[in-house]
């Protein structure tokens, strides 16, 4: 008796260690480092996206698109087309607003829930795990062919302002950026390859 349990004993670590050296590495392998040092790879570039905003206190979804241009390490550009003309540039801490011919210039550390915000799409563009671990706790799902990166602040001030941020996308780059605030308003960012 105790002979044929080993027997099926050995059989089955026979057949776990076949799978594991047949698919096992590259699954066991996949994680947030492995996820950051994939994002580091792709270099700037230029996007194109359409965001919808569903908000409770209107009756449909705001959809507008444009296009987002990115220049490692810290220049972030979004350029709104439709429904109204808009530029949104980061570079460093700075954040410049042109809408309706009007130019703002905002200080990011002054507005720490908005740096938080910005940090979540640098960090997980160039790959940067302490940053993004500065401002929120990981949590990634799926594999490197399709992967979900739920990051949730960490700061109260932040908290009060979004709930989480779930960053999707493949070994090609992201393809979804979705922001669940506080209050139950939601904005998903879907980014698509630019064809020129």
């Amino acid at each position: 008796m105790i002979f044929g349990s080993h027997r099926i004993f050995d059989r089955r670590w026979a057949i776990t260690a076949l799978a594991l050296a047949l698919c096992g590495p590259a699954w066991a392998e996949w994680d947030v480092t492995s996820l950051m040092q994939q994002l580091a790879k792709h270099p700037g570039g230029r996007v194109n996206f359409t965001e919808t905003k569903t908000m409770s206190v209107l009756d449909q979804p705001v959809v507008s698109s444009g296009e987002l241009i990115y220049s490692p390490p810290d220049r972030l550009e979004k350029n709104t087309l439709k429904p109204v003309p808009e530029s949104l540039v980061i570079r460093g801490n700075d954040l410049t607003v042109v809408r309706d011919g009007v130019k703002r210039l905002l200080r990011l550390p002054q507005y720490p829930e908005v740096l938080a915000f910005v940090e979540a799409l640098r960090g997980t563009l160039v790959g940067n795990r302490t940053l993004l671990e500065q401002h929120y706790a990981l949590a990634l799902s799926g594999t490197e062919r399709d992967w979900r990166l739920l990051l949730t602040p960490l700061d109260d001030r932040m908290k009060r302002w979004v709930k989480q941020i779930k960053v999707q996308g493949s070994d090609k780059g992201l393809s979804t950026v979705e922001t669940l605030q506080a209050d139950g308003d939601k904005s998903v960012i879907a980014i698509t390859p630019d064809a020129r």
